[in-house]
């Protein structure tokens, strides 16, 4: 069967919000963010560790190369973070729109069961 031709602008958008959502953005951002938090710690970490370290006369010269790598982490981190927000809540509004794209085509209908005559 072929559908009515008013439903096909609307199997066409929901084609493309369905192509749309099949690639998280926001996942990727979200990535990111957790991997550049988790660097910009291990690197917070060891430059106060490397402040306190007395044991070694070269560890102090490592703190400010290592406080700088802990901002630009910490800095990454949180921008991605909030692109990743940004992009999640588009992501979400064309969610919403495809289910309502599904219950206007009808795509989510369960068929009849036969029954036995």
């Amino acid at each position: 069967m072929t559908q009515p031709v008013q439903t096909a602008p609307l199997r066409e958008e929901h084609d493309r919000t369905l192509e749309q959502l099949s690639a998280r953005k926001s996942i990727f951002h979200f990535a990111h963010a957790a991997v550049s938090l988790f660097v910009a710690a291990i690197m917070g970490g060891a430059s106060i560790k490397l402040s306190r370290d007395v044991e070694f006369e070269w560890a102090p010269s490592l703190v400010l190369p290592a406080l700088i790598v802990t901002g630009v982490a910490f800095s990454y981190g949180v921008v991605r973070l909030v692109i990743g927000r940004a992009a999640m809540s588009k992501e979400h509004a064309a969610f919403e729109r495809l289910k309502t794209l599904r219950r206007s085509l009808e795509l989510d209908q369960v068929p009849a069961l036969p029954t036995k005559s």
